[in-house]
């Protein structure tokens, strides 16, 4: 086989092993474990477009903010314009970023960053890893590595929640903050009553996402659907062949990320 046949080859083979799915404009992004960033536009094939110098990163989330796509990785947060990339002067391993309100934010494993569009700085637990993050009108959302941390805005202080563990991904939905724990716990609870972690006999959770105002939580069991049945949080499956990495939607269609088939593709499963 020619050097350029097996370019072209693998290009346009489908990621496998993905840890990252994000559904935005018309286009599909799949982050794989260490084989790159691969999209797909509307009946186009898979193309990869990381580059050879990004080999061997690990993508920790894929966002969308504005047209481009970030990719937070242990090498720092990459942006991609649609042909080309550049990397932030945020040289920290990153795992979650958002634009919101005219800010920027990055988790990392040193805390807090934040930018107005000019240089990046501490802003909050320099001391420990942040992973994710929410805003919602009266808080700011940290899942930390010893728990959760809660910006009031009503009283411009920080509430700690030391809850014995790390919080790897936090949502809110129906009024109550809803987190996935470094032991692969449920965290459900609010500030004002505390927060209590919820372990299921043979699943360990990944992460949660709020798509079509549903709570999804992706394991290494599948898919599953959080539900509030008597005032109790029940989780029932959604798709169960295989480890799920990462969920994102389009409409009423869901993308998975899996660990051992690719993207996978459920139609029909949210309000459209």
């Amino acid at each position: 086989m020619s050097r350029d046949h097996a370019a072209e080859t693998r290009e346009a083979r489908e990621p496998l092993s993905c840890s990252s799915v994000l559904a935005g404009g018309g286009t599909l992004y799949a982050a794989t474990m260490g084989s790159g960033i691969y999209r797909k536009r509307e009946e186009h094939r898979w193309e990869r477009i990381s580059t050879p110098e990004m080999d061997g990163l690990t993508v920790n989330r894929l966002v969308l903010a504005g047209e481009r796509l970030h990719a937070c990785t242990n090498r720092g947060l990459y942006i991609f314009d649609g042909e080309e990339w550049e990397t932030e002067e945020l040289e920290l391993p990153v795992f979650q970023y958002r634009a919101e309100g005219g800010c920027l934010y990055a988790c990392t494993t040193h805390g807090l960053w934040c930018s107005h569009g000019a240089d990046w700085g501490s802003a909050a637990f320099a001391d420990r890893k942040v992973y994710d993050i929410v805003n919602v009108p009266q808080y700011l959302i940290l899942g930390c590595e010893k728990g959760l941390a809660l910006y009031d805005r009503f009283s411009s202080a920080w509430m700690e929640f030391d809850l014995g563990a790390g919080v790897t991904s936090v949502a809110v939905c129906h009024g109550r903050l809803i987190g996935v724990s470094e032991l692969g716990e449920l965290v459900v609870g609010t500030p004002q009553h505390g927060f209590e972690r919820y372990r299921y006999p043979g699943l360990f959770l990944f992460s949660i996402a709020v798509r079509g105002g549903q709570p999804l939580l992706c394991s290494d069991r599948g898919l599953y659907r959080a539900a509030w049945l008597g005032g109790r949080l029940a989780l029932r499956p959604v798709e169960t062949t295989g480890p799920v990495t990462d969920v994102d939607a389009s409409g009423e269609r869901l993308y998975l990320a899996t660990l051992y088939e690719g993207i996978r593709q459920l139609d029909g499963m949210l309000p459209g």
